[in-house]
This record gives structure tokens, sequence and C-alpha cells, in this order.
């Protein structure tokens, strides 16, 4: 039986696309995988310039009313967090605004357009003394809770070299559509902010911070047509390679495509120390391939360590071991993660404090690629 005397916290929603799906449906099930909860999140209001979609939006998605206006949620003292799922180019202006009204704000990645904008987030933030989250979802997969568990334990040893992958396929068709996300003034970076961000959060997530870099960044489909016909350049990359120098002495290299032709999707890492390593790909999220100087001669080489019950979140989906975890399933676990540390008090990981470090490694990699050289991440 549901507790009815669980304190609740309203949710207001700002955006309808794809994310706002995704969002929905953790907010909605997280009682389902985790139980009884400190705060009962209740879905309040949905929010999209045009009121119809926000209508149909906010009935598919489960929420009581719907608005065009982000201002008035924002504003609305039945509300306590604002989630924003909106082009990038909105996130700065509503989550500063949330944060002076003294709203948890639960942003997606990247944080902002540019480093200056993550600061900006990331001060308002801290001077309203609210918890904030960012939607680097693959931070919560068990699999890398290990990892950084073996870090920690000294499994690895010292840390050599870190490669990680973010290859999708989903704009090779040059008649995929022209959208915000192909606009640098909405979307900022092409693949290395949406897929490299994710990239860069978990190499900081399990390495450390990174001091400096040396990119490249291509432009695959030069124009594209939108919904109206209309033909539009395409300003942002499609396709990002990187060398990565940590700030302990690690080195690294990083691929973000939009253009991964036989790769549909591809989120993986290989991390290797001195006395072992990992390797990692979601779309085998059932396991961790490890080799360590701790297993027996006899049996070098990479084992797999079949993800259970015992790592990370994984027991609140399953009882027995070797299930793939999703993405969706990911993001419940963001929202419990959110819901505790509201009701503690504190900001949850990773925070904006954390994506702006995040940003501040794109935007490097952007001006080395602009001037052909290593640039210092400051």
């Amino acid at each position: 039986m549901v507790d009815t005397t669980a304190k609740t916290i309203g949710i207001g929603l700002i955006g309808d696309g794809l994310m706002a799906k995704e969002h929905s449906m953790a907010w909605r099930n997280v009682r389902a995988v985790f139980g009884d909860l400190p705060l009962e999140p209740r879905l309040v209001t949905l929010v999209h310039p045009t009121l119809d979609r926000a209508r149909a939006a906010a009935q598919q998605y489960g929420f009581e009313r719907a608005s065009e206006s982000w201002q008035d949620v924002v504003n609305d003292p039945e509300i306590d967090v604002i989630n924003i799922v909106t082009p990038n180019a909105f996130h700065e202006e509503v989550a500063i605004a949330a944060a002076r009204a003294g709203k948890h704000v639960w942003c997606e990645k990247p944080l902002a357009l540019t480093a200056a904008g993550a600061r900006a987030m990331t001060e308002a933030a801290e001077a309203a003394g609210i918890s904030t989250q960012v939607g680097f979802t693959y931070l919560q997969n068990p699999g890398i809770v290990l990892a950084r568990q073996l870090i920690d334990a000294g499994e690895l040893g010292e840390l050599i070299s870190f490669t990680g992958f973010f290859s999708a396929d989903t704009m090779i068709d040059p008649e995929v559509p022209y959208t915000w996300r192909t606009d640098r003034a909405r979307a900022g970076g092409g693949a290395l902010g949406d897929l490299g961000s994710h990239m860069i959060s978990i190499a900081h997530h399990l390495v450390g911070g990174i001091g400096r870099v040396s990119g490249l960044t291509k432009t695959v489909v030069t124009e594209r047509t939108d919904a109206h016909g209309i033909r539009h350049s395409v300003d942002n990359d499609d396709y990002s390679l990187t060398l990565l120098e940590f700030s302990n002495g690690t080195i690294g290299s990083m691929q973000a495509s939009r253009v991964s032709v036989g790769r549909a999707f591809e989120v993986s890492f290989t991390l290797t120390g001195t006395r072992g390593a990992i390797r990692f790909s979601q779309q085998d999220s059932h396991k961790l391939e490890v080799s360590l100087a701790s297993d027996a001669l006899d049996t070098h080489g990479f084992r797999t360590i079949e993800l259970g019950p015992q790592h990370g979140l994984y027991g609140a989906l399953w009882p027995m071991s070797g299930i793939n975890i999703g993405l969706h399933e990911l993001k419940i676990f963001e929202v419990k993660k959110f819901i505790d540390a509201i009701a503690a008090g504190t900001t949850s990981s990773p925070d904006f404090r954390e994506a702006w470090e995040v940003q501040k490694v794109v935007e490097s990699i952007e001006e080395s690629d602009r001037l052909r050289s290593w640039c210092e991440v400051s």
C-alpha cells in the first residue's frame, strides 16, 4: 500500500521530446523499482511553447496539466523540481531562473552551450543552495560502479591509459532532417557536445581531471533540409577525435561520432593500469571485462565478471546476475539518487559543478581544433 503520508515533490518538466519521455518514465517508475521513497514525485506540469503540444505530451506522460510558459512553472509554489529537457540553448536561462526561485534542478547534458554558461548555472545553483543533477546517465551503470571500486582498491595499480568511444550512425544518411541538434546556435557542439560529453564524464569519474587536449572535428554531411523543405548548412561536428592528457599523468584518447557506419550505438572504454585493465561496453552492460595482476598466471587475459545484485543498484531491478540494464533503467537510478539528495539536503552527482568541468573540456577540444595545437583545460 502506498504511504499516503509521504511528503511529495512537485515536478515541472520543461520540454516534450524524446528525453521528456525518458525522464517521465523514470519519475513514474522509481517507486515500482525502489519501493518506499523519502519523497514521492508528483508530475505537476509539462511545458512546451506550443500549448497543444504541451497538452498532448502531458496527457501521454502522465502530468496533471500543461503550460506554454516555463516562467510560470518555475514560479509555481506547487513545483519543487525543474526538470530541463529542452534544446541546449535554453538550459542556462531556465536553470538560473529556477535556482533563483529556490527550485531543485535536474538538467540534461551538455549543461550549457559554453563553459561560461555552465559556470553561471553552477554559481547560481550553489548560491541558492539547491540540489542539482546532470544527465550523464552511464555513470549509474553497475559496471562503471564496479570499475570505480576496482580502481579505488588499487587493483589496476597506477593508471596508464584510457580509450573511449561513443559511436552512432544516426546522422550518416544525408536525408536525415536538419534539426536543433545540427544547429550550433541551439545545440552547441555536435557529436562532441552531445556524445563526447558522456565519454568525458566517464573519463573524469574513473581517471580524474583532464589537463590538456589535442582535438580534431569534422562535419561529414555539410547541408541538411529541415521539415519545411529549407536547406541549411550544418555548423557543428559529426565526428571528433581527441588526445587526452590527464592531470595525474594518465594519457588517453576519445572518439565521438554520429556517422559511424556499422555501429548503430556503441558506448565503450578500456582503462589500463600497471597491475590490471578493464573493458566495458554499454551494449553488453551485464558484464565488465577485467584482467588483474591478482589473477592466477595460468589464467592471464581478460575474464568476464557477470554483473549482479552486489554491484551498484542492479539488485533493485533483478535478483539474478547477467541481465542487461538499459538507458531507461539507468534513468530510474538517476531519479532515485536525485530524490535521495533532495531529501538529504545535498547535491547529487554528477552535479552542475561536475558538468561545468566537462564543458570546459569540450570547449578546449574545439579550441584545439581551431588552433591545430594542444590546449590547456582551464
